[in-house]
């Protein structure tokens, strides 16, 4: 084993959906292990993207913070186009666009539904097609999905079933792609998490709400409804290590598989989830 073989020195990559949240965390890690780093999003308005981009110029890589909307081919294409051009070719891509709904599927009007499958399915296969023949001519790339534990195994709260169903369809997509593309030696995977922390409620916030489940009620006000999902949600009957994941934990999953560490890895759903899925 190398530990050069974690390195990205050289490696161009894509990440979609890298405005905030888990896809900065992806796109950051990635920058920080050597790649140049092109980040996406819908909103371009309020400047996050642009500053994800900055701080990647910022540690000495190429970047830049496109506007796309991924549900159209012509817009996927000239985004791919674009990175080529800017950073000189695509050897990752990293999907992690996301659109929730939280009516439950029996709820769910057409309307919704294909919002929902036009940015978190569609939006996922074109940018595998567009950048597919790229990496099948240089026979090399990486390409990484975010699914979920709900793609894995049906949600609990009935408002995320059609999110778990779109998850599910990513899993599958990923293994098939890793069927149509590893004859080329282009790897596919996914990584598929429980709970994240959110820039709103970073890992901490999590920590103060469930202060090591003690055995007695700590003395002090009434849990509000929120401290009381995230002493639920994280408790050891859901998640083992008993906390949510933070973006950094989630990065070094990207950049294994990203990386020639994971050169034999392919078509894997890869759970970072806590034990969750135990």
């Amino acid at each position: 084993m190398s530990l050069a073989d974690f390195s990205l020195d050289g490696k161009r990559a894509l990440v979609v959906g890298g405005r905030r949240n888990v896809g900065k965390g992806f796109a950051l890690g990635l920058a920080e292990a050597g790649a140049d780093v092109a980040v996406t999003d819908l909103n371009i308005e309020d400047g996050r993207l642009q500053a994800v981009a900055d701080e990647i110029a910022a540690m000495g890589r190429k970047s830049a913070a496109i506007r796309t909307d991924i549900s159209s081919k012509a817009e996927v294409d000239a985004l791919v186009a674009n990175v080529v051009d800017t950073l000189g070719g695509i050897d990752i891509l990293v999907n992690v666009a996301v659109m929730y709904h939280h009516k439950s599927l029996t709820e769910l009007d057409e309307e919704a539904w294909e919002r929902l499958t036009n940015v978190n399915l569609k939006g996922y296969w074109l940018t595998h097609q567009a950048v597919a023949p790229i990496m099948m001519e240089q026979r090399s790339g990486s390409i990484i999905n975010l699914t979920s534990r709900g793609g894995l195994k049906a949600h609990a709260d009935k408002g995320m079933g059609n999110y778990a169903i779109v998850k599910a369809g990513i899993a599958m997509m990923t293994r098939q792609y890793c069927r149509y593309l590893g004859p080329y030696n282009v790897r596919v995977n996914a990584i598929a998490p429980s709970l994240m922390e959110w820039e709103q409620h970073p890992a901490e916030d999590f920590r103060r709400a469930n202060p090591a489940r003690a055995a007695e009620p700590a003395p002090g006000p009434e849990p509000s409804e929120h401290e009381k999902f995230v002493a639920w949600s994280t408790g050891p009957e859901n998640l083992p290590l008993g906390r949510v994941a933070t973006f950094d934990e989630m990065a070094n999953a990207a950049v294994f598989l990203a990386s020639d560490a994971a050169s034999y890895v392919t078509g894997a759903i890869l759970c970072v989830d806590g034990g969750y899925m135990a």
